[in-house]
């Protein structure tokens, strides 16, 4: 009886985990999506569409920032919160100033972490495919830590 509860109990587990994975790489494809979005809008000179967007990309950026987990690995936690910051600041300048390099920056930077959390969450499962338990949570809590 003890093995059929723990069984369902770390599929469970296993699938939230894999909803979180998903919806950080959504939310990173959006905040990157709305960028795209911003420089068109200021290429094309129209005040309107960059604003919205770039307010979008600050949202998610936001939102990403709120969702760290200060428990499971402080240093790396502290390190996503100054580079959050580091990309809002860069936005509202980019927005204030009609600036399009801060928003190829932020682009650029939304694009490796998003092909970092995206590698750590594949081998999150081929090591999960794989039976390993030893660095299972290693990888888990750095995939935790944005969602």
């Amino acid at each position: 009886m003890k093995t059929m509860g723990y069984s369902a109990y770390k599929t469970t587990e296993t699938q939230a985990t894999d909803n979180k994975e998903k919806i950080l790489l959504m939310l990173f494809d959006g905040a990157i999506r709305f960028t795209k979005f911003a420089r068109m809008g200021m290429e094309k000179k129209d005040p309107r569409i960059k604003g919205e967007n770039i307010s979008k990309v600050i949202a998610i950026i936001t939102e990403l920032d709120c969702a760290l987990d200060q428990e499971k690995g402080k240093e790396l936690a502290d390190n996503l919160a100054g580079l959050y910051h580091y990309m809002m600041r860069r936005l509202t300048h980019a927005n204030i100033h009609n600036e399009i390099d801060p928003l190829k920056e932020v682009e650029r930077l939304l694009s490796e972490l998003k092909d970092a959390f995206d590698n750590a969450s594949k081998n999150l499962a081929r090591a999960r495919s794989e039976g390993e338990t030893s660095n299972d949570s290693g990888i888990a809590e750095k995939v935790s830590l944005a969602v």
